[in-house]
């Protein structure tokens, strides 16, 4: 699963110079309006993208019978045509389709914060597709408080929920829906 969209922040990376040179060209409060607008633009054009194909949707003839959105990822399950759906914030240019099949593991994970278990910084889980591995955030303390237990059992539950839609989805025989 494609996490992030190399091209796409290297081309907005690659901008800058070019942004640089014209902007010597103009007065400093024009500059500073142009270098404003394109770091806005850096900075919530992900985010845009994200919100826009999230809500566009998955393609035609994919049956939604399970949605899920986690922090930085959005999944739908198709258990009819056994099919995994997912966009991603950070590659928000398009949604990536997997089939069932191809999802080999999914492990919920916790980070706990020190010796004390009845805290924890993140809940995240690590889904295998394809022998490839990757990890999803669930949940995270950020900079604010830290997760406590009954939270992080409901993102635990929540990881449970998906697992089992998904491995159930892969035994069903003849596309019935769960």
């Amino acid at each position: 699963m494609k996490q992030f969209s190399w091209k796409y922040y290297l081309i907005l990376l690659l901008l800058l110079p070019a942004l640089l040179k014209v902007m010597s060209y103009m007065s400093f409060l024009a500059a500073a309006a142009l270098f404003l607008g394109y770091l806005t633009w850096v900075l919530a054009s992900g985010c845009i993208f994200y919100i826009y194909n999230r809500r566009k949707g998955v393609r035609k003839g994919f049956c939604v019978n399970y949605e899920w959105e986690v922090l930085t990822m959005h999944f739908w399950i198709d258990t009819v045509h056994k099919e995994l759906a997912v966009i991603c914030l950070l590659n928000p240019f398009c949604v990536q389709y997997f089939a069932l099949d191809s999802v080999e593991k999914i492990e919920g994970a916790v980070t706990h914060a020190g010796k004390r278990k009845e805290y924890a910084y993140g809940v995240y889980f690590d889904i295998t597709i394809n022998g490839k591995k990757t990890s999803v955030g669930v949940a995270s303390s950020g900079r604010g408080p830290l997760i406590n237990t009954d939270y992080r059992d409901r993102c635990l539950e929540e990881i449970r929920q998906f697992r089992d839609v998904i491995y159930r989805a892969k035994e069903m025989k003849g596309g019935r829906e769960i």
